[in-house]
């Protein structure tokens, strides 16, 4: 079985300090334009996408809203909502300086075992959850495709998790990223996942 995740398209800024008001952030105009072009490039390179049953998505807005636009493009029956398909923040307290929470996300990424004091959970339990879902939806799923709508962070440490190669040296971690509307391809065969593809975007070039 195959895995699709992608990354919702470029989100809106909002300045709250509440959590939730984060969670609640929409896509930008370009952000709709991005999913737009992976709907299209999903539909050509994925035929048996087309008129499939299920998307899942984070319960963040914006993947909530990514998942809707390619839903319609693939004629998808469903959408189902899965909350550890979310981001992962080791520090969710917008009052602190936003250069604070960064330490606390690179020491969280450099250092995946580390339990974050703020949410009492470490990258590696994120992860961990983020596959066994994965692999929970691909016990009750008889389709070869399973599609998911995600964020970066997510996508890129279980990506590293399965491919240490993949991963950049402790200095890098914290400034690198995945492309907004790039999808990465996942294996699984009912015990072990392996990459096949890594944030594929070449469809979002002008």
């Amino acid at each position: 079985m195959k895995i699709i995740l992608f990354r919702h398209g470029e989100k809106q800024k909002v300045d709250s300090v509440v959590a939730d008001d984060k969670k609640m952030v929409k896509l930008t105009g370009l952000g709709i334009v991005q999913i737009n072009k992976l709907g299209k490039a999903l539909l050509e390179r994925f035929p048996s996408l087309n008129f499939s049953k299920i998307i899942y998505s984070s319960h963040y807005a914006r993947a909530i809203q990514s998942a809707e636009i390619v839903k319609s493009i693939l004629n998808i029956q469903n959408m189902i909502i899965i909350p550890e398909f979310g981001e992962f923040y080791a520090s969710d307290d917008y009052k602190k300086p936003k250069v604070v929470r960064q330490q606390i996300q690179e020491k969280a990424m450099q250092n995946p075992e580390w339990i974050s004091p703020e949410t009492g959970f470490s990258l590696n339990d994120v992860v961990s959850k983020f596959k066994n879902k994965i692999k929970e939806i691909y016990l009750n799923n008889q389709n070869d495709l399973i599609l998911i709508s995600t964020h970066g962070g997510i996508i890129r440490n279980t990506v590293y998790s399965l491919d240490p190669k993949l991963k950049p040296n402790n200095e890098l971690i914290a400034e690198a990223k995945i492309h907004e509307g790039g999808y990465t391809v996942l294996n699984f065969d009912g015990q072990i996942f392996s990459v096949d593809e890594f944030d594929i975007h070449d469809y979002l070039v002008d």
